[in-house]
């Protein structure tokens, strides 16, 4: 048997002949899914303005004291979502996509935003899970005047619920240093610039991938993905490198 067949198919009862045929099916269906990976990837466009915002957003991450952090965020990401709903939901829908996201339309708010996102399959599953985590404490912090219950919201928030991007991001070439002596808030902050980061760039590309008829997360995080995400990373990288220095 040729070594150019697939081991689960070299198992099979059939006939050599019968063999090479479904290898050869097999391997012209991978190549036309790798064409049309890379035709979506080549013809990727998104707003331009996408990369000055989250830039602006990065530096008041950087910035901002701590407990404006979840108000900022969870309004950047709100903004997202709603253009990512004008965007992608169809023309023809009665009233119109703003009819959808404004007054008492069922995408009128963050919170139907991000768990009808959710429920559409429009973006990462871990990305909107964290933004709803984000929402509750904001919610929370809102109704709170007391330094010491907002505190105890975000250590929970920090310690307990989110995921530790920082960790991901520990490798020598970008942090020589290592980032494993970040401050409790520093990691906030670095966490909500790598998470808003990711949904900036999932809000340009994840449905219009889905709309391809192609799995957006393995287009838009392997291989040779979309430039959108270099720019956007480099940014995340740049605000990380600030915050650790103690801008």
């Amino acid at each position: 048997m040729s070594d150019w067949i697939d081991k689960d198919i070299a198992s099979m009862e059939m006939s050599d002949a019968e063999k090479n045929g479904l290898q050869f099916f097999r391997n012209f269906e991978k190549a036309i899914a790798k064409r049309r990976v890379e035709t979506f990837v080549s013809g990727a466009s998104w707003d331009p303005e996408v990369i000055p915002s989250f830039e602006q957003f990065a530096t008041l991450m950087v910035e901002e004291e701590e407990r404006s952090l979840p108000v900022i965020a969870c309004a950047y990401a709100d903004d997202l979502l709603k253009d990512m709903f004008l965007r992608e939901l169809p023309r023809h829908v009665p009233g119109g996509p703003k009819d959808l996201v404004t007054g008492y339309g069922p995408l009128a708010n963050f919170s139907s935003r991000v768990k009808l996102a959710f429920a559409f399959g429009w973006g990462s599953e871990d990305v909107l899970g964290e933004l709803d985590l984000l929402r509750k404490l904001r919610n929370d912090i809102s109704h709170k005047w007391r330094t010491s219950e907002f505190e105890a919201k975000l250590v929970d928030l920090v310690e307990n619920r989110q995921s530790p991007i920082e960790a991901m991001l520990d490798d020598a070439k970008h942090f020589p240093n290592g980032l494993g002596e970040l401050t409790r808030q520093q990691r906030l902050r670095v966490r909500l610039i790598w998470l808003l980061g990711r949904l900036t760039y999932e809000c340009q590309l994840w449905v219009p991938a889905l709309k391809a008829s192609l799995r957006p997360f393995q287009v838009l995080y392997s291989g040779a993905p979309p430039k959108l995400l270099e720019a956007m990373s480099s940014l995340a990288i740049s605000s990380t490198k600030r915050i650790q220095a103690g801008h």
